[in-house]
């Protein structure tokens, strides 16, 4: 008799920790996964739709779990009994399980009152509204602004450099500002990329303020201010959080203090907030769970390789950094550092986009830069081997 594995959350890790279970696990494991969205989106690819560089695609989750004989609900999870080995939902249905995966993901709140917060919500149309202002000279400066706290900075170059983009095709003189705690541009990725991106930020005439915490509105220039959500954890009865309200984990995912309870994606306490990292947790995650269903499986700990692809419009260019190394430049090259080259890199996942999105990606031209780093176990953060969070502060745990 197959175990029941049951997987909360449709996004990337959720996903991710799907595809590897049913590859790993094959008919040892019945899966059901939780969402409650009907639909699977990349949502990294919103801050393309705006400027029709590339549209966000979305996969029916029942037809997916449908083809990997796993059974879908659509419904929120609301409570976990580890003791009785199961989940309440919101609907008010309850599930038992052998092992359960929490892949909730983290909730998103604007930073500031008066501003535009890109990618809290499906709407990528809110900033049509600044472009045509642009366009039409109600606005001359915009101020990009990462906000202070936990957040993932990436998008926000991407909008700086496709809004100058914009600007620039139209003809138009306009002021545009990056601001953000981060010393240098994305400085997670190490200084070659942070080279190279100062460059496209010069090529584009966009400015550069780093080193700067904004707690309000009033402490830029620019007349208009776009921003993104900071990340909260999402609070569960019966499973346990950090000071920053996300689940303590092992390095094998395994939930600190549950047991047959694991949590992969942004909804962890590893720091770093990505797409990418999220697929490796859920890798670790789904090894783990094969493993003790009798499958022959190593399982390896989550040891994290952070790879990033920013849209710019001008051209590509490709980097590596790893952590810890002696040299802290890292390498940049033009050849790919991964295949194939979507936007959220995971072992299952990017097969699976390349099978499902083939056609659509024939048609789209897409010019990226793509970045390879990768970072310490989250396991030694405690022996000062991960002394940044991707803003170049101490994670938040220590502040």
């Amino acid at each position: 008799m197959s175990s029941h594995v049951v997987i909360a959350g449709g996004g990337i890790a959720g996903l991710e920790a799907l595809l590897a279970l049913r590859d790993l696990a094959e008919d040892r494991a019945r899966i059901t996964l939780v969402s409650p969205e009907a639909d699977f989106e990349i949502k990294p690819m919103r801050t393309a739709e705006p400027f029709s560089v590339d549209h966000v695609r979305r996969y029916d989750l029942a037809d997916i779990c449908r083809k990997r004989g796993a059974e879908f609900v659509q419904d929120a999870l609301a409570s976990v009994d580890a003791e009785a080995r199961t989940v309440g939902l919101a609907g008010g249905e309850t599930l038992s399980y052998d092992a359960l995966v929490l892949a909730l993901g983290a909730r998103s709140r604007a930073p500031f009152e008066r501003a535009l917060t890109f990618g809290a919500d499906r709407d990528t149309s809110i900033l049509s509204g600044l472009l045509s202002d642009l366009e039409q000279g109600y606005s001359r400066s915009v101020a990009f602004v990462v906000p202070p706290g936990v957040s993932w900075p990436l998008p926000l170059y991407e909008l700086a450099l496709m809004t100058a983009r914009e600007v620039s095709s139209m003809g138009l003189d306009a002021a545009l500002e990056i601001v953000t705690p981060e010393p240098e541009p994305l400085a997670l990725f190490g200084s070659h990329a942070s080279d190279a991106l100062m460059g496209l930020l010069r090529e584009a005439g966009i400015g550069f303020r780093g080193g700067v915490s904004v707690g309000s509105p009033d402490d830029v220039e620019g007349e208009r201010l776009v921003t993104i959500p900071l990340l909260e954890g999402i609070e569960i009865p019966g499973v346990p959080e950090d000071d920053g309200g996300f689940i303590p984990v092992d390095e094998h995912g395994r939930v600190v203090g549950l047991h047959d309870v694991y949590a992969a994606g942004d909804g962890t306490s590893y720091p770093v907030k990505q797409g990418g990292l999220a697929c490796q947790e859920a890798d670790a995650v789904a090894e783990v769970i094969a493993a003790g269903l009798g499958a022959p499986v190593e399982p390896k700990p989550f040891r994290p390789v952070l790879r990033g692809k920013l849209l710019t419009g001008q051209g590509a260019q490709f980097m590596r950094r790893p952590m810890g190394d002696e040299d802290p430049k890292g390498v940049a090259s033009d050849f790919e550092l991964w295949f194939p080259p979507t936007k959220v890199s995971g072992r299952y996942l990017s097969q699976w986009l390349e099978f499902a999105d083939s056609a659509g990606r024939a048609a789209a031209s897409e010019e990226h830069v793509d970045v390879e780093v990768p970072l310490p176990s989250p396991y030694e953060l405690g022996r000062g081997s991960l002394a940044l969070d991707p803003l170049g502060r101490p994670p938040v745990a220590w502040r």
